[in-house]
């Protein structure tokens, strides 16, 4: 492949992630501006539903660090492996720190773990069996570029709208807000940025790696779409984004 068919290929990528993120963006406001009015039992449904993406999304992260071949991208990745992990403290792990803040809304510890939607559990188990399966760069792209880029975009879209919410704002100084300051500030986006820079490497040295890339970042959409709309079935709420 000569250098400005490379070139070209690598502009194309970089295009279709962000109107990837674009059109995720999008989606994403659209759905969840329901959190700002949403009865309170239906945010704690909301919430709790989407604890199972955190626990699966760490479970699926160290599965990619162990696929990687030792190099830039596989160390990056540990990396924020570590931070979700809580840097060596359970306490401050993410998916901790993330029932932290549900048993702060009120929600009992005993139900974090019941009523989970079952079609969201099979998404979420498909994905990791897609990333031990499927070439490393497909799961890099479906778990790297999809976790760290557009997860982001759906969580920092329910933080901007469920923190308008009435029952919110009446509880806001007894609610713990560790996980939110963490994945709606600086570090998420530092992390972000990190990727995109790591992956502009990546391609660099192998323009091969892009048709992979593609697959799975385009896979990983499709999922986040799905599982928030099976998010919004399991709380009983029916909403499609305009």
């Amino acid at each position: 492949m000569d250098q400005q068919t490379t070139q070209a290929l690598k502009e194309e990528f970089w295009r279709m992630a962000d109107n990837a993120r674009n059109q995720t963006e999008y989606l994403a406001d659209s759905k969840l501006q329901y959190l700002q009015y949403a009865p309170l039992d239906v945010l704690k449904r909301i919430f709790v539903q989407y604890r199972y993406f955190t626990i699966f999304y760490i479970s699926d992260l160290a599965l990619l660090v162990y696929r990687l071949p030792f190099g830039k991208l596989r160390s990056l990745l540990a990396d924020f492996l570590n931070d979700e992990l809580g840097n060596g403290n359970h306490d401050q792990a993410h998916q901790q720190i993330y029932d932290d803040f549900l048993v702060s809304l009120g929600i009992p510890q005993e139900e974090l773990q019941a009523n989970a939607n079952r079609t969201n559990l099979q998404i979420l188990r498909e994905i990791s069996d897609l990333v031990m399966t499927e070439y490393p760069w497909y799961a890099v792209g479906l778990r790297g570029m999809g976790g760290e880029c557009l997860c982001q975009v759906y969580l920092a879209a329910m933080h901007a709208h469920f923190t308008k919410n009435p029952a919110i704002q009446a509880m806001k100084d007894r609610l713990d807000w560790k996980f939110w300051d963490i994945h709606t500030g600086e570090v998420d986006i530092e992390h972000r940025e990190l990727m995109r820079a790591a992956l502009m490497e990546a391609v660099d040295e192998d323009p091969a790696v892009l048709e992979d890339l593609v697959g799975g970042y385009r896979k990983s959409k499709g999922v986040f779409d799905q599982f928030w709309d099976n998010i919004f079935e399991a709380a009983g709420v029916h909403i499609h984004a305009a």
